[in-house]
C-alpha cells in the first residue's frame, strides 16, 4: 500500500471532482469530495444563469457522511512478490540520479535500505558505498544471500566506484525501488532504466515501454518464474518514455529507436489521481438543458463548488459551444508560488495546491524537470465559477466561458454544451449536426484527434466562431484520466533533449505551429502573438469590416471603437492575442474586420516567432486581428483573436457593441431556444 498524507483543508474547507466532468443527458455522473465537516449539504445548481437555480435532480448518497480524505505522492516501482521468497537475489538496476533535497530510499526490501544523501552519497544500510554524480548513469547490483548482502556500484561503461558487504542476517520483504519500506518518507527523484533479477528459481528481465502509461509491467524474459505473477507494479504516474542509458542524440523519435528511451522518470511529487471511492451519484434528467452545472459542497464556514457539464442526449440547437476543458486541466491546481510570481490578487484554490504540493502542467518538479503529466482525477480547486488568477487578479478560463453562457441565456438563444474530452473521444460525429461551432476563451490544449474532428467538422461544411485567444497552440495526449504534454525548449519549462515525443500516443508534443499541420494560421488565419497582464485594449473597425459579404456582422454596432470594457483586464483584447501573420498559410480570402493596437510595453512578441523583417516587423505584430473569411466547403471562420473577449460581454441589464456582434454571430444561423425543461430553470 502507498503510505497517504490526509488533505490540508486549511485553505479551502471542501474539494473534490466529478467524474464523468462530461456527460450526457439521461445518465449519471459521481461525486468523489474531501471535506473537514462531515455534516456538509451537497446540492446541485445551474452556473450558466444569472442566477443559480437549486435542480431537484436524484442524489444517490453512497457514505453516511464526507471526510477528510487521503492521497499520496511520489513514483516508485515494486517487483513481484515472487522474488521476496528467494534465498538468493541478484538485482540489478540502471539508474541515473537527479536532484534530491533531501535523504532518499533507492532499493528497500525487509532490514535492508540502500539510500541517497543530498550530496550524492550513497549508503547501504548506513554502510559507505560510493560517491555518484547527478545526471550520469550507472549500475547497481545488490545480492542477497541468507549470510550477506553486498552492493556494487559501476558506472554504465562498466568502471566499478564502490562496493561493500553487509554481514548482517538477512530478512525477506518485498522489493521497491524509489520507495521506503514503509513508504514513509519522500520518494526518490531519479530516472529508472532496465530491470534484471536472478534467484536460484528464476531469471526476470524488465525494458520500460515507449509508448503508453502502464501500472504494470511483465518482464521482457522470464525464466521459470515461481509463486505467479512475475509482473512489477509501477506507482502513482511517473514520465515514461525518457532517454536512457542508451541515447546518443542521434535519435530522437522513441519509434525510431525504442532501446534509446526504455527509461522512465522518478520524482517524488508525481501524481497519478486520486483512488477516493464515490460519496454520490447524480442522475441528470433525459431532458435535462445542456449546461454547466456544479455540485454545491455547503460546510459550517463555506460553500464551494464542483463544476460539470451537461450535453442534451440528442442536438437541440444549430449552435454548440465547445468548452477548453484540456486547458481546464492543464492549469489546474497550479500552484504560481508567491516567491517566484507576483501575485496582484489571492485566490484560494492556488493556496490549496500549495498546501498540498499538487502540481499542474506549467508547474516544475522538485528536481526542476517539467511536469508533463496530470489526471483529471484531482481536486481542480482552481476550476471554479468565482475564480480569479492571482497574476492579473481577474477571471481566468471557466468564469470567462460563463459569460457567454450567461449571455446566450439572457437572450433566448438556445446552445448545446459539448467539452473538447468530448470531441477528442468522439470525433467528428461529436459536431457533424450542428451549423455553428463555438470555442471558449482559451482553447489553448488540443490533440490530434481533436484536430481531426474539428478538420471533418470545417471540411463538411461547419462554421466555427473562434471566440478566444492563445488557442490551438499545445499538442496533448489522452489516456483514460491522464492527460500528457511535451512542451520542448520553452519559457514555461524547457523539456530535454530528445524527450519532445508523448508516452501515450508516440507522436511529436509542443505546440502545433512546429508540427507542421493544423498551424492555426491555416484554419483560423490567425496566430498567438504577445501576450501581458497589462490593461486591455479596445478594438477599431477596419475597412474589411464594412464589405458586403461580412456587413451583416456589424449590423447594429454604434461606434467604430468598442470593446472598452470587460472583467479581463479592462477591455476586449488582452491578457493573450493573436494576429495575421505574413504567411503562405494565410487564407487568401481571409478578411481583417477590426484591430486592437496600442497595447503597453508590457506587451512583447513571443520570442520564439520568427520574422522576416526583424524589429520592425516584431513591432508591428503588437496587435490583435479580427478576422473572417469563407471556406472552400461554404462556411467560415471568425476570429475575435483575444483571451479577453468574451470578458467583454455586456452583464445583465446592458447592451453594448460586443453583445452585438455575438448575437449577429449566432443569429446567422437561428438558433432558439427550446421550452424549459423543468419549471421556473431558465433563467
Amino acid at each position: 500500500m502507498d503510505m497517504k498524507t490526509s488533505l490540508n483543508h486549511n485553505a479551502m474547507a471542501a474539494v473534490g471532482y466529478m467524474e464523468p466532468w462530461s456527460a450526457k443527458a439521461g445518465s449519471d455522473t459521481r461525486a468523489f469530495i474531501s471535506s473537514r465537516d462531515p455534516d456538509a449539504a451537497i446540492a446541485v445548481v445551474t452556473l450558466d444563469r444569472d442566477q443559480e437555480i437549486v435542480v431537484d435532480w436524484p442524489i444517490e448518497r453512497h457514505k453516511p457522511a464526507l471526510s477528510v480524505q487521503a492521497y499520496s505522492l511520489g513514483s516508485w516501482i515494486e517487483l513481484p512478490p515472487c522474488i521476496s521468497s528467494a534465498s538468493r537475489m541478484d538485482l540489478t538496476i540502471e539508474i541515473s540520479f537527479s536532484p534530491n533535497a533531501k535523504a532518499k530510499p533507492v532499493i528497500s526490501f525487509g532490514s535492508f535500505l540502500l539510500s541517497l544523501e543530498p550530496d550524492g552519497t550513497l549508503l547501504a544500510n548506513d554502510y559507505l558505498l560510493a560517491k555518484i554524480r547527478q545526471e550520469r548513469w550507472y549500475r547497481i547490483t545488490v545480492s542477497q544471500t541468507p549470510a550477506n548482502i553486498s552492493c556494487t556500484v559501476r558506472l554504465h561503461d562498466g568502471d566499478n566506484v564502490g562496493s561493500c558487504t553487509i554481514f548482517d542476517e538477512a530478512q525477506p520483504g518485498n522489493v521497491r525501488i524509489g520507495a521506503a519500506p514503509g513508504q514513509d518518507k519522500a520518494t526518490l527523484n531519479a530516472r529508472l532504466g532496465r530491470l534484471l533479477v536472478e534467484t536460484d528459481e528464476t531469471t526476470l528481465e524488465w525494458h520500460f515501454p515507449t509508448r503508453g502509461i502502464v501500472t504494470s509491467l511483465a518482464p521482457i524474459r522470464g525464466e521459470n518464474p515461481v509463486n505467479g505473477d512475475a509482473a512489477l507494479t509501477i506507482h502513482n504516474a511517473p514520465t515514461f518514455a525518457v532517454a536512457s542509458a542508451r541515447f546518443t542524440g542521434d535519435v530522437h523519435d522513441p519509434r525510431l529507436a525504442p532501446d534509446h528511451f526504455d527509461a522512465i522518470a522518478l520524482h517524488d511529487d508525481d501524481f497519478g489521481g486520486f483512488d477516493w471511492a464515490p460519496d454520490c451519484t447524480i442522475s441528470i434528467p433525459p431532458d435535462a438543458r445542456s449546461g454547466v452545472y456544479a455540485l454545491t459542497i455547503t460546510t459550517s464556514d463555506s460553500v464551494e463548488k464542483l463544476p460539470f457539464f451537461v450535453r442534451p442526449s440528442e442536438p437541440r440547437s444549430t449552435v454548440a459551444v465547445l468548452l477548453p476543458t484540456a486547458t481546464y486541466l492543464a492549469y489546474a491546481d497550479e500552484q504560481l508560488p508567491p516567491q517566484r510570481y507576483p501575485w496582484q490578487g489571492s485566490d484560494r484554490g492556488h493556496l490549496f495546491a500549495i498546501d498540498n504540493n499538487f502540481l499542474s502542467l506549467y508547474d516544475t518538479h522538485s528536481d526542476l524537470s517539467g511536469v508533463s503529466l496530470t489526471s483529471s482525477r484531482r481536486p481542480r480547486a482552481t476550476l471554479r465559477d468565482d475564480y480569479h488568477y492571482p497574476l492579473s487578479n481577474c477571471p481566468h478560463l471557466l468564469p470567462v466561458d460563463l459569460q457567454l453562457l450567461k449571455f446566450c441565456g439572457r437572450h433566448a438563444i438556445d446552445v448545446d454544451i459539448l467539452t473538447d474530452h468530448d470531441l477528442h473521444a468522439e470525433g467528428f460525429a461529436s459536431l457533424e449536426r450542428y451549423q455553428l461551432l463555438l470555442t471558449g476563451s482559451h482553447p489553448e490544449y488540443w490533440s490530434s484527434d481533436m484536430m481531426a474532428g474539428l478538420d471533418r467538422y470545417v471540411q463538411s461544411g461547419g462554421s466555427v466562431g473562434y471566440l478566444g485567444g492563445n488557442g490551438f497552440y499545445w499538442v496533448v495526449a489522452f489516456q483514460d484520466d491522464k492527460m500528457e504534454l511535451r512542451r520542448g525548449k520553452n519559457d514555461i519549462w524547457p523539456g530535454r533533449p530528445g524527450e519532445i515525443h508523448m508516452a501515450i500516443t508516440g507522436e511529436p508534443g509542443g505546440n502545433w505551429e512546429d508540427r507542421g499541420r493544423h498551424h492555426p494560421q491555416q484554419l483560423f488565419g490567425v496566430s498567438y502573438v504577445i501576450m501581458s497582464f497589462g490593461p486591455s485594449r479596445p478594438y477599431r473597425r477596419l475597412e474589411g469590416s464594412y464589405h458586403s459579404d461580412f456587413a451583416w456582422i456589424f449590423d447594429g454596432v454604434t461606434s467604430d471603437v468598442f470593446g472598452q470594457q470587460g472583467s479581463v483586464l479592462g477591455g476586449a483584447a488582452g491578457y493573450e492575442v493573436d494576429a495575421i501573420l505574413r504567411s503562405a498559410r494565410t487564407p487568401e480570402n481571409l478578411v481583417r474586420l477590426a484591430v486592437a493596437d496600442d497595447f503597453d510595453a508590457s506587451f512583447q512578441v513571443r520570442p520564439d516567432l520568427w520574422v522576416a523583417d526583424g524589429e520592425s516587423e516584431r513591432a508591428a505584430l503588437r496587435r490583435s486581428d479580427m478576422t473572417v473569411y469563407r471556406h472552400e466547403a461554404g462556411g467560415f471562420v471568425f476570429s475575435a483573436s483575444s483571451v479577453a473577449w468574451l470578458g467583454a460581454l455586456p452583464g445583465p441589464g446592458e447592451e453594448n457593441d460586443v453583445g452585438q456582434i455575438m448575437k449577429n454571430l449566432i443569429g446567422k444561423f437561428k438558433a432558439s431556444r427550446q421550452t424549459a425543461i423543468w419549471p421556473g430553470a431558465d433563467p
